[in-house]
């Protein structure tokens, strides 16, 4: 948990801004992952107190963007598999 961190998006879950999150609370959507930890609004809090500014709206967004663009490439590559063993 001292690795966690999160955006607040609504009451029972928060995103997880952790790369490859590996805890149980972490749970798959789509690309990205939310926390749904009892509590994940601590992890906001505690890592935005503890003396440096985050700007969790542009690490949230780039993190989201990042594991968009790995689902995608992966999804390509699954289906170029599929079209070459057809062939």
């Amino acid at each position: 948990m001292r690795e966690c961190l999160t955006k607040p998006l609504i009451a029972d879950y928060s995103g997880c801004m952790v790369k490859n999150p590996v805890c149980d609370f972490a749970v798959s959507f789509g690309f990205s992952y939310l926390c749904n930890n009892p509590r994940h609004k601590e992890f906001y809090a505690i890592r935005n107190s503890s003396g440096y500014k985050l700007d969790h709206n542009a690490l949230y967004r780039d993190l989201r963007e990042s594991q968009r663009r790995t689902f995608i490439s992966t999804v390509k590559e699954s289906i170029d598999n599929l079209a070459f063993e057809a062939l």
